[in-house]
């Protein structure tokens, strides 16, 4: 696993890029409302195919509303650890009518450049995938789609909890080398 930093180049980005990791444990402090608002703007510069931008966020504050989100998530999904703790949860919804084919792409590079926005901001975050492919009537996501009041025709593809963090993490990654290939799957060298 590669822990240091072997790029030609590093900024601000490629750092947050780096540093950000998944936290699932938050402090019980609030976010504030030029933070919040920051990591949404991340979101809506999120690029997008054609530029159709087909998403749709919900910030969730409200401590009920948020409970009944914690409660549907953990029932059924092994992700849930730490969610309880978040102050604030951003579901990311997208429009498969505006974009039919990377709908699920654009909703995904949205809650990456939130999640990597709230890092650099001392934000802590983890990424809760609920698209469910087959669309089931009581998948998770519909079931958060009821509880946000999510029209019927959007889809959820991550509900984002974002806090201060509880703790520190750190994780190496591999080497470049072993996931790389030249010109075509398993030339290693250019």
């Amino acid at each position: 696993m590669e822990t240091r930093s072997d790029l030609p180049i590093e900024n601000a980005v490629i750092r947050a890029i780096k540093e950000r990791r998944s936290i699932y444990r938050f402090a019980p402090e609030s976010v504030s409302e030029e933070k919040i608002h920051t990591v949404l703007e991340a979101g809506r510069w999120a690029p997008s195919w054609g530029n159709t931008q087909p998403w749709k966020f919900i910030v969730v504050k409200d401590a009920a509303r948020r409970q009944e989100i914690y409660d549907i998530v953990k029932s059924t999904l092994m992700g849930h650890v730490g969610i309880e703790g978040a102050p604030v949860l951003i579901a990311i919804c997208v429009n498969p009518k505006k974009d039919p084919y990377h709908f699920l792409e654009d909703g995904a590079v949205a809650t990456q450049n939130m999640a990597l926005a709230a890092h650099s901001l001392q934000l802590a975050s983890y990424w809760i995938g609920i698209f469910d492919a087959k669309n089931a009537k009581n998948s998770v996501e519909n079931r958060v789609k009821k509880a946000l009041n999510v029209p019927q025709g959007l889809r959820v593809v991550a509900v984002l909890p974002i806090g201060l963090p509880g703790y520190e993490k750190s994780m190496g990654r591999r080497w470049l080398r072993e996931i790389t290939y030249y010109d075509r799957y398993g030339k290693t060298s250019s």
